[in-house]
């Protein structure tokens, strides 16, 4: 069968922040840092093509600092178990393989809580494993980043992707914050030829995310 332009639009939803950890004071009379909570999600959107049965991605993390990061920054140094270079503090380890297609109409999966330090948040990534992810068409066929045809991944054995905020998210002490995250899946896997046998696809990963 035939993949459209657009495969669908993936919501990873939800990441619910309560305060940053990794602030702290030295000397007794140091008041400790407030904190908030960190509720992480995932959801997806209708799908727009018959011709796929499954879009399994592996998360490896999420990260978050507060300043914000471009799109080369949220690529950078990702390659270690957690995030400890410019900012970046790690928020949830789900290392697992999401089918982003199971979390569409509402349904969201939970990727973790973290606790923050209070504050505004504006820089946040997704990194994922692209020699673990893959997308299964309904005849049975797999494409992988090494398969023929396939999907033509970010070089790198992990790339981490920004998430596009409208504004900074503001994390309250004593109280917990939600983002939705969501994961566009047709703006994301695009084909590289006029269907899906002759080309396969590429992958330009597109996230926005709401406060909820």
């Amino acid at each position: 069968m035939f993949l459209t332009r657009a495969i669908g639009r993936t919501t990873v939803a939800a990441l619910a922040l309560c305060g940053l950890a990794g602030c702290g004071g030295s000397g007794s009379s140091t008041a400790a840092p407030q904190q908030g909570t960190l509720r992480m999600q995932l959801t997806d959107a209708p799908f727009s093509t018959d011709s796929v049965q499954s879009v399994n991605v592996f998360v490896v993390r999420v990260d978050g600092r507060m300043a914000a990061a471009d799109s080369a920054a949220a690529d950078s140094a990702t390659a270690g178990d957690s995030a400890s270079a410019n900012g970046w503090t790690t928020l949830a380890t789900p290392n697992d393989t999401v089918d982003l297609l199971s979390y569409q109409n509402g349904n969201t999966m939970s990727l973790g809580n973290a606790a923050l330090a209070a504050g505004n948040y504006s820089g946040f990534r997704l990194v994922i494993d692209p020699t673990k992810s893959d997308v299964v068409l309904k005849n049975g066929m797999v494409l992988t980043g090494s398969s023929s045809p396939g999907i033509m991944f970010p070089s790198g054995s992990r790339s981490g992707i920004k998430i596009n905020l409208s504004s900074p998210l503001t994390i309250a002490a004593n109280d917990t914050t939600t983002m939705l995250i969501d994961f566009n899946v047709g703006g994301s896997f695009v084909l590289r030829g006029n269907t899906i046998m002759q080309n396969g696809l590429l992958f330009k990963p597109v996230i926005q995310a709401t406060i909820q």
